[in-house]
């Protein structure tokens, strides 16, 4: 069922249950962000919200809610999946989402199929972080602590503002999160600038395994042994493809990284081809310009089925 954000604030709120927030695999800043401001919120209201989150890079820290994360419960009536463009996505190792009595999904992917009992999606968002805003605008009083964990989601997603989904009402919400007092200057150059050991040595590794299609394809890829050996994990790997897509002449930019039990992940970026429709092909998806893929290959072979699609583009 399709709902507003009137009806989403009512399921998540009208019930006695406490509530699970679960969120993607490799969480980034607009996943993470999304999931403590609902969190805070919740808790304002008497709730006991639990997040479960994948590993994720320390630097999200800078705002409040590690103390909302639990890996260890087993069953919540209620469960809420922030920023999963599909069911396959969601991290959840214990099963939550699946059986829950109710699910809520908001998310803002064009390629998301409303795959909960209850769904607020809209495509045009820039971030789910400003659809998570939405509905606690229009519910309850936005502190502090919820605004920094919602610009840090925007500021992410939005590439710091200069993506194209970043619209009139984007700027709009960034206005009022600031009126909340936060530390918008401490957030921004902790996601876009300070990076830890382990990411620098991990984004050297990648740059040194680039290599180009054409003049408009850029690629890269980082294996498990690349990546232990670099001392990361997979939150240290975010802005390598963004890195690639900003090279001069390229079109279309690919991050490829090895993952667990034989798969591969491909994460697209594009400066005008749509790579949804590529991402689609290896049961992804996202947004226009950006999108991404976990498929089960082995890294050569999955790299080189990717590669095999992108000629096309050439």
């Amino acid at each position: 069922m399709k709902c507003n954000m009137q009806d989403i604030w009512r399921k998540i709120t009208s019930n006695l249950w406490d509530v699970a927030i679960v969120t993607h695999h490799n969480p980034d800043g607009d996943a993470i962000g999304a999931c403590f401001a609902l969190a805070h919120a919740l808790y304002s209201r008497g709730f006991v919200p639990r997040v479960v989150l994948d590993d994720y890079s320390n630097k999200f820290d800078i705002v409040k809610g590690k103390e909302f994360v639990d890996n260890s419960i087993t069953s919540y009536d209620l469960v809420v999946a922030l920023d999963c463009g599909d069911i396959s996505r969601i991290y959840d190792p214990n099963g939550l989402f699946a059986n829950a009595k109710t699910t809520i999904n908001i998310d803002h992917h064009i390629s998301n199929d409303s795959f909960a009992m209850y769904n607020y999606v809209d495509a045009n968002a820039s971030s789910t972080c400003e659809l998570v805003y939405d509905v606690l605008e229009h519910n309850i009083r936005i502190d502090k602590d919820m605004a920094e964990a919602l610009y840090m989601g925007i500021f992410t997603d939005t590439g710091g503002f200069r993506y194209s989904a970043t619209s009139p009402k984007t700027m709009s919400i960034v206005s009022s999160l600031m009126e909340r007092q936060i530390d918008f200057g401490a957030i921004q150059e902790k996601m876009m600038y300070a990076k830890t050991p382990a990411q620098v040595a991990a984004f050297t590794t990648a740059l040194g395994n680039l290599a180009y299609i054409g003049g408009n394809i850029a690629y890269t890829t980082l294996t498990i042994e690349e990546m232990a050996k670099a001392g990361a994990n997979r939150g240290d790997l975010q802005g390598i493809v963004e890195y690639l897509r900003n090279i001069d002449k390229v079109e279309i930019a690919v991050f490829f990284s090895e993952l667990e039990g034989g798969y591969t992940r491909a994460s697209f970026r594009s400066n005008g081809a749509d790579v949804n429709l590529i991402a689609s092909q290896f049961g992804g998806g996202g947004h226009k310009f950006a999108a991404a893929a976990s498929f089960e290959a082995p890294f050569e072979e999955g790299v080189a089925q990717v590669l095999e699609v992108l000629k096309n583009h050439v």
